[in-house]
């Protein structure tokens, strides 16, 4: 994000997401390399289990789970975490719709009519019958999947899960079926220039 980093995990104690936010909005509040960081210089990675100092909880009108990072203090590496630890805490959650809808965004406007609990951006789901797309568009390729959830078809949502994205960008255009199992961590994005917020495949965890 912005050349810097949205980071979010889940808490150990409770399974609520959290989304580590910064106060700098030069970045649209992403979180530095340097913030980041743990003391040794080693960066935290997927499955990490973290402690980290926050300023406060501070929700944005799209984005209920936002953390301001405090930047005073490392953060802690604490252990490791196994998918099997995570879905003991916060399994895959089942709504009637991803973010609200079978469309691949949302309008600026709709959270006009939300209440304050009905909104997230955060969500881990068990997809079926996934598909990842291989295509250029003006002559970049971009990496986006399609999938089914709660008795709809999604298709198309973007993935910025970078290990995954690079993985497919050595393949030619097409459509893959994914046959292995995996759990998606999906995320509503800030507002584009269309003010339209939209769905993105932030992490893809094979089980």
């Amino acid at each position: 994000k912005m050349g810097n980093y949205c980071v979010a995990g889940v808490e150990k104690e409770n399974g609520n997401w959290v989304r580590i936010v910064s106060d700098n909005k030069k970045i649209r509040n992403a979180v530095t390399a340097a913030d980041a960081m743990y003391k040794d210089g080693n960066m935290p990675q997927i499955m990490d289990i973290i402690r980290f100092k926050y300023k406060a909880q501070k929700p944005g009108y799209h984005q209920p789970e936002n953390h301001v990072l405090d930047n005073s203090e490392y953060w802690k590496k604490l252990g490791r975490a196994s998918i099997n630890d995570l879905l003991k805490i916060h399994s895959a959650e089942n709504k009637p719709f991803l973010f609200y809808n079978t469309d691949r965004r949302i309008s600026v406007g709709y959270f006009k009519v939300l209440e304050e609990k009905e909104k997230y951006s955060l969500i881990l789901i068990s997809p079926k019958d996934v598909c990842v797309h291989v295509k250029k568009w003006r002559e970049k390729k971009q990496i986006t999947m399609s999938f089914n959830y709660s008795r709809n078809r999604y298709w198309y949502l973007p993935i910025t899960d970078p290990e995954f994205e690079n993985t497919y960008m050595q393949y030619p255009e097409g459509n893959y079926k994914y046959s292995k199992k995996c759990l998606l961590v999906i995320s509503l994005g800030d507002m584009h220039t269309d003010k339209m917020h939209y769905k993105l495949i932030a992490k893809v965890l094979n089980i």
